[in-house]
């Protein structure tokens, strides 16, 4: 959690007025907005469209993970700031799939979820719950690096006519994995099982940037926008 000081942030060296007491709540949820960068923040300050945290964050996943498709590198959510209710959530989206578990597992650690081809693996054939599995070469890869989808359903769909192979190949030094059998009965990997893995570590510290870049805009957001409260109250 970030917690900003209000106080220490105010303009100093002039006059306090009852206006900017009154305008002071209005214009801190302007400034938390204008922090997070989401479509309230961005309406008052067009900047905060490049400097939020929203765009913050979205250049960090860009820069620390291995080609991330768009639905993660913009898989963060901010929530909106109100006079009532001076504060801005922002957290992994969860439509039209949850990102938590794969972010905060590259913040924190610890071992990877199994993935969709495990679980289909695993329903299909002879899969242990205690392996992942790695693509080979034989498997085509889309651009951001994933094994092809239509190549791995179609193997799927030939596990009942023996076209495809599940498990340890008997006799055979070979290791866990899924295989494709050809006529001749010979076998050529596809993908190969090994120890589960654990998440790196690329996004540590995120928070900590975060708040660094949060104390350094907050501010400048909150001065501007109580003085252009004030002054517009004032015409009223």
């Amino acid at each position: 959690m970030i917690r900003l000081d209000v106080k220490s942030e105010l303009p100093k060296g002039i006059k306090w007025t009852n206006e900017m007491t009154k305008q002071l709540p209005f214009s801190a949820s302007q400034a938390l907005n204008g922090v997070a960068g989401n479509r309230a923040g961005i309406n008052q300050f067009p900047e905060a469209a490049s400097k939020g945290l929203l765009a913050d964050l979205k250049r960090t996943l860009n820069t620390k993970l291995d080609r991330p498709k768009k639905q993660t590198s913009e898989g963060f959510y901010a929530t909106t700031a109100k006079k009532t209710a001076l504060f801005v959530r922002i957290t992994p989206k969860n439509k039209p799939w949850d990102r938590n578990k794969y972010i905060v597992g590259n913040i924190q650690g610890g071992d990877r979820p199994s993935k969709w081809i495990e679980h289909t693996a695993r329903r299909l054939g002879r899969l242990p719950s205690n392996v992942d599995l790695v693509p080979t070469w034989n498997v085509k890869r889309d651009r951001y690096g994933n094994p092809n989808k239509t190549q791995v359903k179609r193997a799927f769909a030939n596990v009942a006519a023996g076209k495809t192979f599940i498990g340890k190949p008997d006799n055979s030094t070979r290791p866990l994995g899924i295989y494709s059998v050809a006529r001749s009965g010979s076998m050529k990997a596809l993908f190969v099982a090994q120890s589960s893995t654990s998440y790196p570590t690329p996004l540590a510290g995120i928070e900590r940037r975060a708040l660094a870049r949060a104390s350094r805009t907050f501010g400048p957001y909150l001065r501007k926008a109580l003085d252009r409260n004030v002054k517009a109250g004032g015409r009223r």
